[in-house]
């Protein structure tokens, strides 16, 4: 799914100036026609691996996956939790995630918003390779609901962030590595790299956001949250970033 941009979360983009939610627009027909492929797979383990790694959810936690994609990391995270709750912008993509993750007796998909239970509180949201896509008040409007559905000793983790200008080549020499350590090197030659054509073209037309730690502590604060930067992002995106919001100990 989503990102953000410039020195303010307010409304600066790559290319300047206001723009329509790109999840309406180019970056939904994007994923609305994105096959599936065994680099997200491989992210997905990769994923996991670093969040248990740094975070180590809760066994007994209910865990919410916003921007679920195909459902990989959901396969993933399903066994670890009690109980794992996903969700994705695009319809086509909840489809697959929910043939995917049918087996598990404890994942539930969401789809419209409008339509989630009132009541819903998590002790873990993810949302990971997500706000890069969406519009500033689109970015806005989902902190808010965020907020909103924590349970008071809750987490959300942002990851993937884009904090600055990234080298888009040498990201993907970062997934090839990736993909050698996991021994699926020449597969992904063979098919992610043709996808990254369609990627990058949807890119120069919807430019990726960036999101700045100042600006985003403010917003978190006047929601009544704390903002931590992990020493790390949790995925192999060495220049991108992670954060996790949470409720201040004295406010719970």
């Amino acid at each position: 799914m989503s990102r953000v941009r410039g020195d303010t979360l307010d409304h600066a983009r790559e290319s300047g100036g206001s723009a329509p939610s790109r999840l309406e627009d180019g970056w939904q027909a994007y994923w609305d026609r994105l096959e599936e492929h065994v680099i997200f797979r491989v992210e997905a383990a990769d994923y996991v691996a670093r969040l248990e790694a740094a975070l180590g959810p809760d066994p007994g936690a209910r865990v919410l996956d916003f921007g679920c994609g195909f459902g990989f990391i959901g396969e993933l995270l399903a066994p670890r939790v009690a109980e794992l709750f996903v969700f994705d912008a695009s319809e086509r993509m909840r489809r697959r995630a929910q043939l995917r993750l049918a087996g598990h007796a404890n994942v539930r998909l969401l789809s419209a918003p409008e339509g989630w239970p009132s009541a819903l509180r998590f002790d873990l949201i993810l949302v990971n390779s997500v706000v890069q896509y969406m519009a500033p008040d689109e970015f806005h409007h989902w902190l808010g609901q965020w907020r909103a559905m924590l349970a008071p000793r809750g987490h959300l983790v942002l990851s993937d962030l884009l904090t600055r200008d990234v080298d888009p080549l040498r990201e993907v020499v970062e997934m090839l590595v990736l993909s050698a350590r996991r021994g699926c090197l020449m597969r992904v030659v063979r098919k992610a790299l043709g996808e990254l054509r369609h990627y990058a073209k949807t890119r120069r037309v919807r430019p990726l956001c960036r999101i700045a730690f100042r600006d985003l502590r403010e917003r978190a604060s006047q929601l009544g949250l704390v903002v931590d930067v992990l020493p790390s992002n949790l995925t192999y995106r060495k220049t991108r970033a992670t954060v996790v919001l949470s409720v201040p100990a004295a406010n719970r």
